[in-house]
């Protein structure tokens, strides 16, 4: 296995496309996201990674450099590209083709992620998409964040990963990503229908989505744990 940057043969590859299994179909719509996300591999290709083993793409890694502490994961997006110098470097996404999860790959990617800020001279910072959180959809990020298994390491296995590298956990990004559309639009990212107005726990989604069929309007809000990787 080797750690590689993003190339457009990698990009074309039905493995790549495939790595999207990793995240929930409701992630891939949030419009800032989608609007920006094709200019890292153009704009800042330093920052794009991928692992592969004997040609097979198993994960990737993005992530962008930040002047100053974005808002949330899409406000880092802004930050990246709307201003020059940068002083931190954010991480934007890893994602572990679900066929070679619970390989330690996630903490490989982590590890390279750190070097390529502290390299640079600059902390990593990360809004940390909790990876057991679907499964407390009900419970606010704020106490979820907080929990500790009884050896005293956050309950999180992803929060956990970053703690065990050294990271700080310094605060909750709220409304971190954004998607939202008609209703028709929500139910077909979620496979589940709507029929009232409400709030509604959809599979793979941190919280519930919000529904309003009066105005034909659906949303989903989710936040993230901010995690900083500080440079020694």
């Amino acid at each position: 296995m080797k750690i590689v940057p993003v190339t457009p043969e990698i990009c074309g590859s039905a493995a790549f496309s495939e790595l999207r299994r990793a995240w929930p179909e409701i992630v891939f719509h949030d419009a800032i996201s989608n609007a920006c996300w094709g200019r890292l591999y153009e704009e800042r290709p330093d920052f794009q990674f991928a692992l592969v083993d004997d040609g097979e793409v198993l994960a990737e890694g993005n992530s962008i450099p930040v002047s100053g502490m974005p808002e949330g994961w899409r406000d880092a997006l802004r930050n990246g590209f709307e201003r020059e110098a940068g002083d931190l470097l954010c991480a934007l996404a890893i994602l572990i083709d679900p066929d070679h999860q619970r390989r330690g790959l996630s903490r490989l990617m982590l590890e390279h992620m750190r070097g390529l800020a502290f390299d640079r001279g600059w902390d990593l910072v990360a809004p940390v998409r909790p990876s057991l959180k679907h499964r407390y959809p009900l419970t606010p990020i704020e106490r979820y964040a907080e929990w500790r298994r009884d050896d005293g390491l956050l309950f999180d296995p992803w929060l956990r990963a970053h703690e065990r590298l050294g990271a700080e956990l310094v605060g909750i990004a709220e409304d971190s990503l954004v998607a939202e559309g008609t209703v028709a639009d929500v139910e077909r990212w979620s496979g589940l229908a709507f029929p009232e107005s409400g709030r509604y726990v959809v599979e793979g989604a941190l919280v519930p989505v919000a529904i309003d069929r009066e105005r034909d309007h659906g949303s989903y809000r989710e936040p993230n744990v901010w995690m900083r990787h500080a440079r020694a």
